[in-house]
């Protein structure tokens, strides 16, 4: 797990003590892809986004972790409890983290402390997450991050919000398109990056919001990727646009998909052979201001 977090310290009033630990660890067992690991000096409660491709954990340690502990108010117990929040994931996944941190804030009554406050404060997602972006900005000014893509911040926050929603939208097709996800893909000897999605021929399809490639399957199984500006240009009359709750959307309803079924073979002149892409997780996609 990436070492790289901002540490957020939870207190309680003093007079409620410290958290139940069973009370603690069925909330979090409660929700899914949770897990608890611990040894003889902490527990950690460990959330693997397997979705987005990263981890982030909350520590409930033996020993103080707080700096200075002594100089905060005393009405506050610390309770040697902390969120682990990661530095390098997108900002979309930081806003789902600090909305769950604040339900676990309200069912304990907890309040929070950072180095960088003067004392122990109220839960406020818009102050922590002022401080991630505070901290990530000054992390990057002087630090390169290996294996990251700085992409525009406004398309990423959409393809992640369009990811999150995958079982929504297919429902709101009453599960009669195909609704792809985004996988972002990068050629690392020419650095060129960009978001896939997938078209099997002959199957209706909702594409991908700001998709760059499509990853076409003809009827053999074969697949074969190509540029955006090649499968528009050549399946031009078969897209429909779609003005959803999402930008950019593209749409091959069922009579258009058995019309375009032979198109697979067409495409197949535009498809990328001199290059090498391989998939790379959403959580390595940082946001470009």
């Amino acid at each position: 797990m990436n070492n790289l977090t901002i540490n957020i310290h939870f207190f309680r009033n003093s007079q409620n003590g410290y958290i139940p630990f069973e009370e603690l660890k069925k909330f979090f067992l409660g929700h899914p892809n949770f897990e608890i690991e611990y040894d003889d000096k902490e527990l950690n409660i460990i959330y693997s986004d397997h979705e987005f491709g990263f981890k982030y954990m909350y520590q409930l340690s033996k020993i103080s972790k707080v700096k200075g502990v002594y100089k905060l108010d005393a009405a506050y117990l610390n309770v040697n409890f902390m969120l682990c929040l990661p530095l390098l994931i997108p900002s979309f996944a930081v806003k789902e983290i600090l909305g769950f941190a604040l339900k676990l804030s309200k069912a304990f009554d907890l309040k929070v402390y950072h180095e960088s406050f003067n004392n122990v404060k109220q839960f406020n997602i818009a102050d922590i997450y002022s401080l991630f972006s505070v901290e990530q900005r000054k992390y990057l000014e002087t630090n390169a991050p290996v294996g990251k893509v700085f992409y525009e911040a406004d398309r990423l926050n959409t393809i992640c919000k369009y990811q999150r929603n995958l079982e929504n939208i297919s429902a709101n097709y009453r599960y009669e398109v195909s609704v792809n996800p985004c996988k972002p893909i990068l050629d690392r000897a020419n650095n060129e990056f960009g978001i896939s999605t997938i078209w099997n021929a002959g199957v209706p399809t909702l594409f991908a919001p700001y998709f760059d490639y499509v990853d076409v399957k003809d009827e053999n199984g074969e697949s074969f990727l190509v540029r955006r500006t090649d499968f528009v240009r050549t399946m031009d009359k078969y897209l429909n646009r779609v003005e959803d709750s999402f930008p950019d959307m593209y749409l091959i309803k069922a009579k258009a998909a058995k019309q375009s079924r032979g198109m697979a073979s067409r495409l197949r002149r535009y498809a990328i052979v001199d290059q090498t892409f391989e998939e790379i997780p959403i959580c390595d996609l940082l946001d470009k201001y």
